[in-house]
């Protein structure tokens, strides 16, 4: 009997054994990668939290490389309260994550320290890397730029080595119920206002668009949310497309992605909602609406067999938005391709996937996901009433 007891608790004591063994392997088993190797990560654990809700696990968590907190882009960043959806993609040898948030898009390249907030460059501390837990391998983002990429605020906590991303809206909850009310008639009266202007451009047959659209000038974006950019825009776009066959969706989703929604430093100091440059093409396209003379210079990266440098290039300026949009379809309809066409057809198809693919096909955007970066802008805000 005693035997027996004894052989019980030796059980027992090697199974406490196994377990902390196993809580170790854990703590220690995490490595960062750190240029070509991958290190022991022995840093402290940090705990990810949203709203106030933890998402982070016992298994994936935050870690400091260097002066900032890096997370599993997968479980905490996509996979959880934070919710942001995610793309994959190549640009030459680099692997490149897109975050889609709050009609924002945040491209963080592995190994590099710099993102892209829509199609504003920033650079950042600490780049993107690999981590392998045991044998996995996961990526690893640092969320401090990422979380106030897409308007949240972001707290650290040294003592408690704990993170805090909070919606920055809740700090301006003290509405009272007059307010609250005046407000929601408000939206009522613009919404059957919208209604109205909906049905009479149902029924009118021209090209025109009201004067004050015509003479839009782009600082005004600078604080106004997506539906109000869109319904600005929609109705310039909408006359373009009546008047040349490039879809309004597909006018106003390149607007919103190559402008970051008209807040671009370009966009802001030319009305360039397309980002093009004073020399397309060779230039031998006709159409064009720019007065061949007016543009900003703004210092740009460029890419020149596979080595990234800096230079200062010349985009055209415009009187007003308008006139962007205009020369933005008569680039599409007329730019040659040696003997052809560049985007030969596209005014042949009323279907925004074809458009796209046209244009994708003829070398505007080198970026992989560009047509479903561009599809979930038109689905997600019903960019396609504007082409009826």
């Amino acid at each position: 009997m005693y035997s027996r007891i004894r052989r019980i608790g030796y059980l027992f004591v090697v199974c406490i054994l196994c377990m902390s063994a196993v809580r170790h392997a854990d703590a220690a088993g995490l490595k960062y990668k750190s240029g070509k190797t991958y290190k022991d990560y022995t840093g402290k654990k940090y705990t990810i939290y949203f709203e106030g809700n933890k998402i982070s696990t016992t298994n994936r968590y935050g870690i400091k490389v260097g002066d900032s907190i890096l997370v599993p882009f997968r479980k905490i960043v996509c996979d959880s309260a934070f919710n942001a959806s995610s793309v994959k993609g190549k640009y030459r040898n680099f692997l490149i994550l897109g975050l889609k948030k709050n009609g924002k898009m945040v491209r963080f390249v592995l190994n590099q320290k710099f993102m892209l907030v829509n199609s504003q460059r920033k650079l950042i501390k600490t780049a993107p890397r690999y981590c392998k837990f045991g044998k996995k391998k996961v990526i690893f983002v640092p969320i401090k730029e990422l979380a106030e990429s897409f308007g949240y605020t972001y707290k650290f906590y040294q003592n408690g080595s704990k993170v805090s991303i909070y919606k920055p809206q809740q700090k301006k909850k003290k509405t009272t119920v007059k307010k609250t009310v005046k407000k929601t008639v408000k939206k009522t009266v613009k919404k059957t206002a919208a209604r109205k202007t909906t049905a009479k451009a149902k029924k009118t047959t021209g090209v025109k668009m009201p004067t004050a659209a015509a003479n839009i000038q782009s600082k005004i974006f600078m604080n106004m949310t997506p539906y109000q950019f869109i319904k600005k825009m929609g109705p310039i776009a909408r006359a373009d497309y009546k008047k040349t066959g490039i879809l309004a969706s597909v006018s106003l989703a390149q607007a919103i992605n190559e402008s970051g929604w008209g807040r671009t430093t370009l966009c802001q100091a030319s009305n360039n909602m397309f980002g093009m440059k004073c020399s397309l093409s060779g230039n031998t396209w006709s159409g064009s609406v720019w007065d061949q003379k007016s543009y900003v210079a703004i210092r740009t990266t460029e890419e020149y067999d596979g080595r990234k440098v800096k230079i200062t290039a010349k985009f055209r300026r415009y009187p007003n938005v308008a006139k962007s949009v205009a020369d933005h379809s008569a680039y599409l309809r007329f730019a040659r391709d040696g003997s052809g066409y560049r985007y030969a057809g596209i005014t042949a198809t009323k279907s925004y996937v074809r458009q796209l693919r046209i244009i994708q096909k003829g070398g505007y955007c080198t970026w992989s996901s560009y047509i479903s970066e561009l599809t979930s802008i038109i689905k997600k805000y019903n960019l396609t009433m504007w082409d009826r």
